[in-house]
């Protein structure tokens, strides 16, 4: 389930969603609550889009799909980020961790074609290891 979210502090990326053909995941502007409840409110306004719907144990298949987005949609992100006053940009790869007593060490290799497309974009890489038992 990878994300490409991208941030910006003073520039909302509404206009953008209601016109892209790039996959809208969510979009959430500056000032609305982030948790009503809670009364905590969103410092800045963001757009995510729809990278891979491959599990969280797959890290392989999202950044396959990961470089099949950017190469899709490489122009029309590039256009975004070149136009909007963007903070942060990157891609969220979640993945559980595969560490248990047996397995100490765990090692994730990004290829380098999903480095040079992400590094043409200036967007970052990130990935959120996740516990299995978390959600237990």
């Amino acid at each position: 389930m990878c994300l490409l979210k991208i941030y910006s502090d003073n520039e909302s990326f509404a206009s953008f969603a209601k016109t892209t053909e790039v996959p809208v995941y969510s979009i959430s502007e500056k000032g609305d609550y982030k948790n009503e409840a809670k009364k905590i409110v969103n410092e800045d306004y963001k757009i995510s889009f729809d990278v891979s719907d491959k599990e969280w144990d797959d890290l392989k298949g999202q950044v396959g799909d990961a470089i099949l987005f950017l190469e899709k949609h490489f122009e029309e992100l590039n256009i975004l980020l070149s136009t909007h006053n963007i903070s942060n940009a990157y891609l969220d790869f979640p993945i559980y961790s595969r560490l248990d007593k047996n397995i100490v060490n765990q090692n994730d290799h990004l290829p380098k074609a999903l480095i040079v497309l992400a590094g043409k974009l200036c967007i970052g890489i990130e990935i959120a290891i996740y516990s299995k038992n978390a959600f237990d």
